[in-house]
């Protein structure tokens, strides 16, 4: 029996709404002391640049505007930026100023496009504001340009910041991993996570690598079809984070690697630790392992309680497995009434034929005949070919068998001359003729005893 495969895909999209606990958390402000709080934001040495002086006057039109917004009084600091930004005689160093006042303004307002129009306004004062700041602000355009899945506009910025950046974090380094994910470009994602990941690892606990770090890594590995990388990444997970999702998943893939063996050994355990309790297919994975590792018994006993405990639906299929693992394990009495459930929920020729069986195992021939009966009934509604009359045939002959062990000799007859008629190979032929002569020898026998009574 083919186990169903327990991974299929894995549940681990980048979404940008996801990732936006990478945005700075304020807005920078040239020439405060509210610095945008960026875990993220590098820290490069600036270079020697001359940067205009602050007047007197627009500070203090500065410090007002950030007083309104502290009070939200946003009415009032666009009116006080509005007036500084339409004088002529202030300098690229006072609009670059202006224009974060304008940034920290539609951040707090929570607009985006706004923040990332402020933003770009200042990178036209480049040449006058120190570099540190321009490269933090070219890191966070392309945050903002994250969030608002405009991706390339985000990789431009990041290949303008990235070679430039004296120190590059982490964080950084896992954001642009984050940005190549977007992009589908999934080799370029890998090669980006393991750097930071190796970059954390290397800071003496100074970074912590998440367990996010690892499933989008897994994720991109997936996408690319590696299932050994994903492997060794769940291996990981499993370790640190021992979740039942990655139990799972990963004996999902030793199944797609072809180690079956482990893959079931995993599986078992998960369901021993009680991950599978609200995985009804997983716990029937479980069932199904056991008939292939040929212990049946174990199977039926793992369904049962499932079945009791209301973990696992009892629809046909699963019914099905449930008589077919106690045929498998001899226990024809308890194979009888899930065998018939899943015969009468799905209307299986072939399952009535096997709870047939079973009935005729036990003795129990008129309950047996009604078994015939339903699979006579589907076999004999479906287009006639070679399959399908080789099924018709057993069930007739079976129900003969089951008549003549009744004493109905007319019915037997009936039967037997039914199957006579499907069958096709001498053998079968044969087989046909032995019963009916077998059949008409207990007859006469009947009619004898019956005679001397």
């Amino acid at each position: 029996m083919r186990m169903i495969k327990t991974i299929k895909t894995l549940p681990y999209t980048v979404a940008a709404a996801a990732l936006l606990a990478a945005l700075p958390a304020a807005v920078p402000v040239i020439g405060s002391s509210a610095v945008m709080a960026q875990e993220a934001a590098p820290k490069p040495a600036a270079k020697s640049r001359k940067v205009p002086a602050l007047s007197l006057d627009v500070h203090k039109q500065i410090q007002k505007a950030q007083e309104a917004i502290d009070a939200k009084n946003y009415t009032e600091a666009e009116a006080i930026l509005r007036e500084v930004l339409a004088r002529e005689k202030i300098n690229d160093y006072e609009r670059a100023v202006a224009w974060q006042i304008n940034a920290m303004l539609a951040f707090e307002k929570d607009d985006t496009k706004g923040t990332i129009r402020a933003y770009e306004q200042i990178l036209k004062y480049a040449e006058s504001i120190p570099e540190a700041l321009e490269l933090q602000i070219m890191f966070g355009l392309a945050q903002l340009y994250f969030s608002e899945e405009n991706y390339q506009k985000a990789l431009q910025y990041v290949k303008q910041w990235e070679p430039r950046a004296e120190v590059v974090g982490a964080t950084q380094i896992l954001f642009i991993g984050q940005l190549h994910y977007a992009l589908s470009d999934y080799k370029k994602c890998v090669e980006y996570v393991n750097r930071a990941i190796t970059d954390a690892q290397n800071s003496g606990g100074g970074v912590e690598v998440k367990e996010s770090w690892y499933q989008l890594l897994m994720s991109a590995q997936w996408e690319q079809g590696n299932l050994k990388e994903v492997r060794d990444i769940l291996e990981i997970l499993v370790i640190n984070w021992p979740k039942p999702v990655y139990w799972t998943q990963l004996a999902g893939i030793f199944g797609e690697l072809g180690q079956e063996t482990v893959s079931f050994s995993l599986t078992e355990a998960a369901y021993k630790q009680g991950f599978l309790d609200d995985k009804p297919q997983q716990i029937v994975n479980v069932a199904q392992i056991q008939i292939a590792r040929q212990a049946p018994i174990k199977a039926a006993w793992i369904l049962e309680k499932a079945f009791k405990d209301k973990r696992v639906e009892k629809t046909g299929d699963n019914q099905k497995l449930l008589g077919q693992a106690y045929m498998l394990a001899s226990e024809w009495r308890k194979a009888v009434a899930p065998l018939e459930a899943a015969a009468k929920a799905s209307n299986d020729g072939d399952l009535w034929l096997q709870a047939g069986q079973v009935l005729m195992q036990l003795d129990k021939y008129a309950e047996a005949l009604e078994a015939f009966d339903g699979a006579i009934k589907v076999f004999s509604g479906q287009r006639a070919g070679e399959q399908r009359d080789r099924k018709l045939l057993t069930a007739q002959m079976q129900s003969g068998q089951a008549h003549t062990e009744l004493k109905q000799f007319k019915q037997a007859e009936a039967s037997f001359s039914a199957a006579l008629k499907l069958a096709r190979a001498d053998r079968d032929r044969k087989t046909a003729n032995q019963w009916i002569a077998y059949m008409k020898a207990e007859k006469a026998r009947e009619d004898m005893l019956e005679g001397k009574g």
